[in-house]
């Protein structure tokens, strides 16, 4: 399959640090950080104090998603227990400006670094099998990155929305280089939670060009699943 073309991001939102408390679990909107997102009609966004580059939470956080029209379509207090970190996941219906309202639990006081990841590609990867750890009769696709984004390629449900796996996957990455793809920068076997067969590579992307993703299982299993890439 030919690679993707290199585009530009609608729009990059850097982590963002907020304090606050009484928020009435992010209901209030006099107390609660408020945070505009663009995002357009069919991209999938994870926003969070916890699972994404970047982001940290002290207290127990809780996140809202509002649409353009100010209907909310998304909502989280703990999607990690023992941190108490808020995540959620949402695929735009229209193209706008979303906000995002950044509380605490109840009226307790809370503090976060909110993360945004895009996800820029879902592909399926099955009937895989005598892979050696992801080194033959992968599945592989072409993506364009540029330098200084973050990567997650992932099979993992828990950390990527839309990811999935069956068996035990592995995946590695390697990066153009004279026209072929013989430089491998990364790589993962389990990385999916206690006892996890899922995959899951986070990448600092050095510099910009194409890079190879390459589907396979561990040892010489059978596995399959689907593969999410975000950038964050």
């Amino acid at each position: 399959m030919e690679p993707s073309s290199p585009k530009t991001r609608e729009q990059r939102l850097a982590v963002h640090d907020f304090q606050a408390a009484n928020t009435n679990s992010a209901r209030d909107t006099t107390t609660s950080a408020r945070i505009p997102i663009f995002v357009a009609a069919g991209e999938t966004v994870m926003i969070g104090t916890w699972g994404i580059t970047g982001s940290a939470s002290s207290g127990d956080t809780y996140l809202r998603l509002f649409a353009p029209d100010s209907t909310e379509v998304a909502e989280n207090d703990d999607a990690n227990p023992e941190q108490l970190g808020s995540w959620l996941a949402y695929t735009a219906a229209t193209s706008g400006m979303y906000l995002l309202q950044a509380g605490c639990l109840g009226n307790s006081e809370c503090s976060g670094t909110i993360g945004l990841s895009r996800r820029e590609a879902l592909f399926p990867a099955t009937s895989l099998s005598n892979t050696n750890d992801a080194r033959l009769n992968t599945f592989n696709r072409q993506y364009y990155f540029n330098g200084g984004e973050t990567i997650r390629v992932s099979t993992c449900a828990a950390t990527a929305y839309g990811a999935s796996a069956t068996g035990d996957t592995f995946l590695r990455i390697f990066q153009q280089t004279n026209g072929s793809y013989t430089t491998e920068v990364a790589a993962n076997d389990n990385a999916c939670g206690s006892g996890g067969t899922a995959s899951e590579i986070v990448y600092s992307v050095p510099v910009s060009g194409y890079y190879q993703i390459r589907v396979g299982c561990a040892a010489n299993t059978a596995c399959g699943g689907t593969v999410a890439v975000y950038t964050e």
